[in-house]
């Protein structure tokens, strides 16, 4: 199986046995690898660990739908859904993508992109929608 794939299956492990999961990582991605997105940049495969644990341990609900993998062995990107919900409250979705670099055999750079802002207040509808016309104004 491809390394796209694997990385796929993965995530899809995650939502099914979520820590259980986590024993994939030192397979798929290098001992250097470097972790960004909106909130976080890491360095280190303990480190990229303990930000999954650190999830696990913040989310009651940790999933994600309908995981979509293009590109090769070294630069590929996923695209999904994710849901995540504390231990009470609405259940947060997000739409994400995530790059990934690697190099033998295994990622080295991964980066997801997704709106934090616009994920908590969407199960909002009052907030969702001031957030939205706020941003049409600035941005599009």
């Amino acid at each position: 199986m491809s390394l796209p794939q694997r990385v796929k299956h993965f995530y899809e492990r995650v939502s099914v046995e979520r820590e259980g999961a986590l024993v994939l990582l030192p397979e798929l991605y290098a001992d250097d690898v470097r972790f960004v997105n909106p909130v976080v940049d890491k360095r280190g495969l303990q480190n990229f660990i303990e930000q999954w644990h650190l999830a696990f341990k913040k989310y009651k609900v940790f999933e994600f739908k309908n995981v979509e993998v293009t590109g090769d062995d070294t630069l590929f990107s996923l695209t999904y859904s994710m849901d995540l919900r504390f231990s009470f409250g609405p259940i947060f979705k997000s739409d994400m993508a995530t790059d990934c670099h690697a190099r033998e055999g295994k990622v080295f750079f991964c980066r997801d992109y997704f709106d934090p802002l616009g994920s908590v207040v969407a199960p909002f509808p009052l907030l969702d929608k001031l957030y939205r016309a706020i941003f049409s104004h600035l941005v599009a």
